[in-house]
C-alpha cells in the first residue's frame, strides 16, 4: 500500500496532518530529497500511539524523524511512511524546583531562551545546536564539553508498536552521540531535564557567547545536515579533511565547506546523490593520507 490509498487510510484514524507524495526537501535542512510516500504529523502522543497501531496492522514501513537537521534524503524518496515529530509535541513546562517538562518535538534553541527567562541554567551548551529537543536527546548530542545527558532527568517513549516507556537517566547507556533511544530503537516523546537557578542575564550572556562562537567556525547561512562524519580517534573530523586538502572540494552542487571542513553545504541544486559521492570521495583521500576511517554522522533516509 504506498501514495495516496496509504493516506487515506490513515487519515480515518489519525488526527494530525497526513501528506501523500510529501516532497521531503521541504522537512530537510539540506533542501534535498524526494517524496515521501505519506508524511504524517500526528497531533499529540495519543495520535501518535494510534498510527503506530495502524501502521502496524497493515505492516506499512516508517521511519521517525525530528527537524531533519542531520537528515540526508534519497533523491528516490521514501518508500512508506515518515513520522515528523518537529511542530508538534512542543509543550514546555516548569515543575517543581529546577525541573522542566519539555516535548520531543519542541525546537531545542527555543527551549534554550525559555528556560533562560526563567533563571534556569544548564542548556546554554545547547543553545546553538539546531533541531528538537527530542532529537538532541536521543543522539545525546555534545557541545562545548557538555551533552544533553548531563541535564536529563527522566525520559518518556514509545516503542515501534506503540507500548509507552519511562526511562530513568541511568537508563538511556548514554554514549558518544548515541543513546538507548536509537539502540533499541525507541520513540522519544517527552524529556524532564533537570537544570539549576541562575540570574537569566548571566544565562543569556553565556548562551550569545556561545551563539558568536559558531557563527565564526560554521557556515550557518547555506544549507546543510551540520558536521558530515563523527570525529575519530585522535581529532576532530574536520581537521583530517582539512589537512587532506579538501576545504572546497565540490561534487556537483555539494562542497565541503571552506569555513568548517566537516560540513558538506548546499551550493544550490545539490542532489543527494551529490552528496553521497563527495562524501565518498572525503572518506577515501582521508583514508589514503592518514589511515583514517571517517564514519558518517548524517543520517540517510530512503533510497
Amino acid at each position: 500500500m504506498r501514495g495516496t490509498s496509504l493516506a487515506l487510510r490513515l487519515k480515518e484514524v489519525v488526527r494530525g496532518e497526513v501528506c501523500a507524495d510529501e516532497p521531503m526537501w521541504r522537512h530537510t535542512s539540506f533542501r534535498i530529497g524526494g517524496p515521501a510516500d505519506v508524511l504524517v504529523v500526528p497531533k499529540d502522543v495519543d495520535d501518535l500511539v494510534v498510527l503506530l497501531q495502524a501502521l502496524g496492522d497493515v505492516q506499512a514501513p516508517f521511519y521517525v524523524i525530528g527537524a531533519g537537521t542531520n537528515l540526508l534524503v534519497a533523491d528516490e524518496g521514501v518508500r512508506g511512511v515518515v513520522i515528523k515529530l518537529a511542530g508538534t509535541l512542543d509543550d514546555v513546562g516548569r515543575e517543581d524546583g529546577c525541573i522542566v517538562r519539555c516535548g520531543a518535538g519542541t525546537h531545542l534553541p527555543a527551549l534554550c531562551r525559555t528556560v533562560a527567562s526563567w533563571g534556569l541554567a544548564g542548556l546554554e551548551f545547547a543553545s546553538g545546536i539546531p533541531g528538537t529537543a527530542g532529537g538532541a536527546v536521543a543522539m545525546n548530542a555534545a557541545a562545548y564539553g557538555r551533552t544533553m545527558y548531563d541535564v536529563v532527568h527522566t525520559v518518556a517513549a514509545l516503542t515501534y508498536e506503540g507500548e509507552r516507556v519511562a526511562l530513568g537517566r541511568e537508563d538511556l547507556d548514554a554514549g558518544v552521540k548515541t543513546t538507548r533511544v536509537l539502540q533499541e530503537p525507541l520513540i522519544l516523546v517527552e524529556t524532564r531535564f533537570l537544570l539549576r537557578e541562575d540570574e537569566p542575564g548571566a544565562i543569556v550572556r553565556r548562551m550569545q557567547e556561545h551563539l558568536k562562537d559558531r557563527s565564526k567556525k560554521q557556515p550557518l547561512s547555506v544549507p546543510s545536515a551540520g558536521c558530515a562524519f563523527k570525529n575519530p580517534a585522535g581529532g576532530g573530523a574536520g581537521r583530517f579533511i582539512d589537512a587532506a586538502g579538501l576545504k572546497g572540494e565540490r561534487v556537483g552542487g555539494a562542497q565541503v565547506s571552506t569555513v568548517h571542513a566537516n560540513f558538506i553545504i548546499n551550493t544550490g541544486g545539490a542532489t543527494a546523490r551529490d552528496v553521497l559521492t563527495l562524501m565518498e570521495k572525503v572518506r577515501d583521500v582521508v583514508y589514503k593520507r592518514f589511515g583514517v576511517v571517517l564514519e558518517p554522522e548524517i543520517r540517510v533516509l530512503g533510497g
